[in-house]
């Protein structure tokens, strides 16, 4: 899918390749795991009952629960035609499928290298930032492949599903600005984000504050023709990270000085 967000290009040699990618690697294992235990914590806040209350499959009632179904359907109504072709009627069964777990997917996008033979797509990951899912469901790569193949009637079900549960993790996101606040202070950012691979389908999006970068299109064609495999993974910014800045340092600072 095409990048809705730039990535900084840095220049790198060739050599620092090999060591670029495995301080990249042990950060982005490290920023996962760390995120997936924040996740973990905070489950109970993002789930689909404290929107939907039994519609999601809670035993209780909710006050204000058809403002957030009607919100739902709303939203809905923009996949129902082309390219979509999603069914018409909204039906509320469909938000007792909203699973409860949640799922990280690295952030994936194609990008037009320049190469000798002139431009070729290599499909670049994020170390930092991933799609934040309901699951068990289709992940965001198998939403991707059913979108291109939507006369499959299955994968349309599973995709009119995916398309649901995003739906439902935004509108509760929205009405839970504490937990951005929270991530935010955790040095994690959240938002909504356009996939095209899913031709705008919004997609929630968390990023780490470390910074990330990519080479120039030499090493990225040079990298990929050595491996055979045309894919990339952008490159943790070391110098960048090292100066990362302490919000809650520098707002203690200022009410001392003022």
């Amino acid at each position: 899918m095409a990048e809705t967000l730039v990535t900084p290009v840095k220049t790198l040699s060739f050599e620092q390749l090999a060591l670029a990618r495995k301080r990249t690697q042990a950060v982005s294992d490290f920023l996962e795991k760390q995120l997936t235990g924040y996740l973990d914590t905070l489950q109970s806040l993002l789930l689909p009952e404290r929107l939907l209350g039994k519609l999601a499959g809670s035993r209780s009632e909710l006050p204000g629960l058809d403002k957030g179904l009607a919100e739902i359907q709303e939203h809905y109504k923009r996949f129902v035609g082309k390219p979509f072709d999603l069914p018409k009627d909204f039906e509320v069964d469909w938000l007792h499928e909203v699973g409860a777990r949640l799922d990280l997917h690295h952030w994936e996008y194609s990008r037009d290298v320049t190469t000798e033979s002139g431009k070729r797509p290599i499909q670049i990951t994020s170390p930092t930032r991933w799609l934040l899912t309901y699951g068990p469901a289709y992940t965001v790569s198998q939403a991707v492949q059913a979108f291109g193949r939507r006369q499959d009637r299955r994968g349309l079900d599973q995709l009119r599903q995916f398309i649901v549960n995003a739906l439902v993790m935004q509108a509760l996101l929205a009405r839970s600005t504490g937990l951005a606040t929270m991530l935010a202070d955790l040095r994690y950012d959240i938002s909504t984000q356009p996939h095209t691979g899913l031709n705008g389908l919004p997609v929630t999006m968390i990023q780490s504050r470390v910074p990330a970068f990519l080479p120039p299109d030499a090493i990225i064609a040079a990298a990929t023709e050595l491996s055979g495999v045309p894919a990339f993974n952008e490159l943790i910014d070391v110098d960048a990270a090292r100066e990362l800045p302490d919000p809650l340092r520098q707002r203690i600072s200022e009410l001392i000085q003022a």
